[in-house]
């Protein structure tokens, strides 16, 4: 067997299917054989394309910074924000990876935190804090989870696309926003770090059963 055709081929999948899952799919995949084999790239300077995306996210919530901080390496992408809005930029399969999984991410975390406040408030309950305790959580248990694919994966955003970002950002506006939190509470904390922790698991399971 070819590894590198095999692997270009699993690429070439990512990019050219309809279903998330089986692009998501075919992007491990090939990143676990180029561990395996220690093969860092597959991809002719001629061959590769580049893709800007843009991301949808209602509310434009704090975190979606934080968010796409820690899902960007792990699909060697690059992320910055755009007319406020986190934007992607790398290679074509990747990028379209990246932004799917940020999209469903951040729905999750918006709508559970917001579900969650709303339970405290029918109990008569302060929700100062909550959201951000919560999706902060989300965000730590989400990196541990995709830290601890990469790693084993070997991910490593290729140098072009290093390259590539460093010509495009060039007269980027450095932001020093942070996010706040006016009362933290470590139980909604923990809260969204398991959930952070098994939400691409979940992601994966529900792409299966629209299949």
């Amino acid at each position: 067997m070819d590894i590198q055709k095999t692997i270009q081929h699993l690429f070439a999948k990512a990019a050219s299917t309809h279903s998330e899952h089986e692009a998501e799919a075919a992007i491990l995949k090939a990143h676990e054989l180029m561990a395996k084999y220690g093969i860092t790239d597959v991809t002719s300077k001629e061959d590769i394309k580049y893709a800007t995306e843009s991301c949808k996210h209602s509310g434009n919530r704090s975190f979606r910074r934080y968010l796409a901080g820690m899902i960007a390496p792990n699909f060697r992408v690059k992320y910055f924000l755009r007319n406020m809005e986190v934007t992607f930029f790398g290679r074509e399969s990747d990028v379209r990876i990246a932004k799917e999984v940020f999209e469903y991410a951040y729905r999750f975390a918006n709508r559970e935190s917001q579900r969650i406040c709303r339970e405290m408030r029918a109990n008569q309950v302060d929700t100062s804090g909550i959201i951000n305790s919560y999706t902060l959580g989300f965000c730590k248990g989400l990196k541990e989870q995709l830290d601890a694919q990469s790693t084993a994966l070997l991910v490593i955003t290729p140098q072009d696309v290093d390259q590539k970002y460093t010509e495009l950002s060039q007269n980027f506006k450095k932001s020093k926003r942070q996010m706040k939190i006016s009362q933290f509470s470590n139980t909604f904390y923990e809260q969204g770090r398991q959930d952070g922790r098994s939400v691409l698991n979940r992601h994966r399971l529900e792409d299966k059963g629209d299949a």
